[in-house]
């Protein structure tokens, strides 16, 4: 697995000395090494880089991950028993290679995940002791008594139009969405002032449930949308497994953040059963240059360097090659230019990719090609 990296990543590691420069160094890779901070813009010939957006996506959906992990592993560690020391993780590099930048105040954002039966590995109790607000427990924030019900609207759909565009997603009255070929994402606004333990999200395979605690009317409650365009219904699903959420803070207040990995690439009219539809035959259906096989993205890349080189006025890949050719034969015994210096100009090649003047192993000689 990942683990065959190890030996390489500690290097760098080691020779960052911390994990901010660390994430400076691969997101300086992936910015001058690849398209990954590429934007897609419509009707290029190229299908490079990503739509606006995406990049960011994946991002945020690769922390979420192994936040889950992290996550799971903690929950563990929490529930045995206090006379048992917690087994210690192996170090595999010097401490002061794991050395963390001040973390964030702990209100920012705190994440939760679902369990393998669906929901998230949240309370075992009503008394706020979960996944959800362990956050706040390492904080020494005490748990507070779970308010009386109110009537109160849990989030105000004003607020949803604060939100900024979406990608190949659309808006409702509780929350916004956008979605790639394999997930989808929700952003659900909540009432100020809510903390991770108040929110009880339950991800299964079909359904999704969204709650504050406090509040009698739930945010979210209602299954995945049905896809009937092909003449027969098929409901769509999740790997309820891979799917997180967490509490975050945005310019327009807090919010959860739903990610939903779905079980077959399809694209969604709508992210729940009953809510609008957008029409899936606008959505920007492009890929990513690497989801392409070896040769159709070798295929991108000449197509990319070439346009690249012609807007800086240089020889395109096929013209290096001819020139490079033109090179090795120059010298060559027989070669009407054999000792004097190189100069392409001399020769003119013609649109069928030959030459005006033969050069010993360019051109067949004058009796035609040997037996």
């Amino acid at each position: 697995g990942m683990e065959k990296f190890d030996g390489v990543l500690m290097e760098v590691a080691g020779q960052c000395g911390g994990i901010q420069p660390l994430l400076d160094v691969f997101f300086s890779f992936l910015y001058r090494k690849t398209d990954f901070f590429v934007v897609m813009e419509p009707g290029t010939e190229a299908k490079m880089g990503f739509a606006d957006g995406v990049a960011e996506q994946l991002v945020l959906k690769v922390f979420h991950t192994y936040k889950k992990h992290a996550d799971s592993t903690r929950s563990k560690l929490k529930k045995q028993p206090q006379q048992q020391q917690p087994p210690q993780p192996q170090q595999q590099q010097p401490p002061q290679q794991l050395q963390l930048s001040p973390p964030p105040p702990a209100a920012t954002a705190s994440v939760g995940a679902a369990t393998a039966s669906g929901t998230r590995a949240e309370t075992p109790n009503e008394a706020g002791t979960g996944e959800g607000g362990m956050a706040s427990e390492q904080s020494g924030v005490a748990a507070a008594p779970v308010a009386a019900p109110s009537t109160e609207p849990p989030a105000s759909q004003s607020r949803i139009k604060e939100i900024q565009d979406v990608y190949n997603g659309g808006k409702t009255s509780k929350y916004t969405w956008e979605q790639t070929l394999h997930d989808v994402t929700l952003q659900v606004p909540v009432p100020a002032g809510t903390r991770a333990r108040d929110v009880v999200c339950v991800i299964t395979k079909t359904k999704l449930s969204l709650k504050i605690r406090g509040h009698e009317e739930a945010l979210i409650d209602t299954c995945y949308p049905c896809d009937a365009r092909n003449g027969q219904e098929i409901w769509e699903k999740v790997r309820a497994d891979e799917c997180t959420w967490s509490l975050e803070q945005s310019s327009a207040g807090p919010q959860v953040s739903v990610y939903l990995e779905k079980e077959r690439e399809a694209w969604w009219k709508s992210a729940l059963h009953g809510d609008n539809e957008i029409d899936t035959t606008q959505v920007d259906s492009s890929r990513s240059m690497y989801e392409y096989d070896g040769e159709t993205q070798g295929a991108i890349r000449k197509i990319m360097f070439d346009q690249d080189q012609k807007r800086k006025g240089l020889p395109t890949s096929d013209e290096l090659k001819n020139e490079d050719l033109l090179r090795q034969a120059w010298d060559a015994e027989g070669s009407p230019f054999k000792g004097t210096p190189f100069d392409p100009s001399k020769v003119n090649f013609n649109a069928g990719g030959g030459s005006d003047m033969p050069l010993p192993g360019m051109m067949p000689p004058p009796d035609g090609p040997s037996q």
